[in-house]
């Protein structure tokens, strides 16, 4: 089910003709360069605290100061987690969660976030009692809101909402979960890695689902007022990977000049492309060893990539002969590293990074 085409803030925002020259441009652009070397193009801004990795996450400007919120990620209990859910053992699962809340750091500059909290979402039910994490904060009618990932019993995946009138303290919302995996979507799909982006007044709202077992893909719904929520389908779509990231992760979706930017992390990094409309994409290209990335553009008008070095690990691994599969603690230690920093500048419609 696809009813983008008679939503108006769904429709291009370029005239085709003018569209079809960027998209040509950014061919010749990315047709004739190679992706980018991870150490290259990265700085080392944030590592977290003890216990607690970081992996995907999202950002907050207050007017002074970023929010950065990250799953905080316990990867020594990964392997028992995993175990507890293919046995079916939810109780077992919840005693070992990997993921109870949304790390928090504060700081001036994305170079320069100091930890704050951990901020853990109550259980509230069956439907969250494995996992709540991959916050992602709001500005909405005078107070903040949070739209959190939340995995429980018989394979339920999907997010609740979170309110707050500081981004100190936080009440649930009164009809939670408030969405999970659309119903085109195949049977026990999941439902994660949340962007939002606000166009036209319109919140969109992009997740990580799947078609079918041969379709990993992106899901998009909207909403106006955080009560109701609209599908709008499948956006964008893969096959399975299978060396790195195996399905699509991590996506970013962003507006730039009229056309719109689409950052994804499947198979062994990040990939880049634009699309006329937000709804719409014209193909990706390897942008580099990249993972859980996000693009963000400061009050300065500056514009900011972020990532971990996951799949630079991979990448190292393999040449090193040492394969580390994913779901074990060998392939996602890495993430105790936290965040690393490029900075980005745009050639035309293309994303050339640089360390900042």
């Amino acid at each position: 089910m696809n009813n983008s085409d008679s939503i108006e803030f769904l429709t291009p925002t370029l005239p085709d003709e003018e569209y079809q020259a960027r998209l040509l441009g950014l061919n010749r652009q990315s047709f004739s360069s190679t992706d980018f070397a991870f150490d290259d193009v990265t700085t080392h801004v944030f590592q977290p605290p003890e216990q607690y990795a970081q992996v995907d996450h999202s950002f907050f400007h207050d007017g002074a100061n970023w929010h950065f919120f990250y799953n905080a990620f316990d990867v020594s209990r990964e392997e028992a987690y995993l175990e507890a859910v293919a046995a079916g053992d939810w109780e077992g699962a919840a005693r070992n969660s990997i993921e109870t809340g949304m790390g928090h750091a504060v700081g001036p500059s994305l170079s320069h976030l100091v930890y704050r909290e951990l901020v853990e979402p109550p259980v509230e039910g069956r439907h969250d009692m494995l996992l709540r994490s991959n916050g992602w904060v709001f500005h909405h009618e005078g107070r903040f809101g949070m739209l959190y990932g939340v995995r429980g019993a018989e394979g339920f995946v999907g997010f609740s909402l979170m309110w707050s009138e500081d981004l100190e303290t936080w009440e649930s919302g009164d009809a939670n979960p408030v969405l999970q995996a659309p119903p085109w979507a195949m049977p026990r799909a999941t439902c994660k890695d949340v962007h939002l982006y606000q166009h036209q007044g319109v919140w969109l709202i992009y997740t990580i689902t799947a078609e079918n077992v041969d379709a990993p893909c992106m899901g998009l719904h909207s909403t106006v007022d955080w009560k109701t929520f609209t599908d709008h389908g499948c956006v964008f779509r893969t096959n399975p990977m299978l060396r790195g990231t195996r399905g699509l992760e991590s996506p970013t979706v962003f507006q730039r000049d009229g056309v719109w930017h689409l950052f994804v992390t499947s198979g062994p990094g990040v990939w880049h492309g634009i699309g006329p409309s937000p709804g719409s994409f014209s193909g990706v290209y390897f942008l580099g060893h990249f993972h859980a990335t996000e693009v963000v553009e400061d009050p300065a008008g500056d514009w900011w990539f972020t990532t971990d070095r996951k799949e630079e690990s991979r990448r190292r691994n393999r040449i090193a002969g040492n394969p580390c599969f994913r779901g074990t603690y060998e392939d996602d230690k890495v993430l105790y590293e936290g965040l690393y920093l490029s900075h980005i500048r745009w050639e035309g419609d293309q994303p050339i990074l640089g360390k900042p």
